[in-house]
């Protein structure tokens, strides 16, 4: 899975992304994502399954929503043209801010 796709670093098979510890402001010139109002952030374009857009939600340990870059780990949702959601991936985000994810066939 190589998603979202951005400037700052090409990802690379095996991980989602560098999202997490990415230095550039979601929003910004050369960003993947956009921050919501309430402290998620949004991918708006072709999702690894078919959906148009993606709602990343960043984590602590502890379940409580963090920032990007204090994220332990990472909840996705896609979803498609209407809203309706496509499916959820469950991930680690590793000291560097890689975001790591179990693929549908891992077991």
């Amino acid at each position: 899975m190589k998603f979202p796709v951005c400037e700052f670093a090409e990802a690379e098979e095996g991980f989602y992304s560098q999202c997490a510890s990415c230095p550039i402001a979601a929003g910004s010139a050369g960003c993947a994502l956009n921050e919501l109002e309430d402290g998620n952030y949004i991918f708006e374009g072709e999702t690894p399954h078919g959906g148009v857009v993606a709602i990343f939600y960043f984590r602590d340990n502890e379940g409580n929503q963090v920032p990007k870059r204090n994220a332990e780990h990472v909840e996705i949702h896609e979803l498609d043209e209407g809203g309706h959601l496509i499916t959820i991936l469950y991930g680690m985000v590793d000291p560097e801010g890689i975001m790591y994810l179990k693929r549908p066939n891992d077991q």
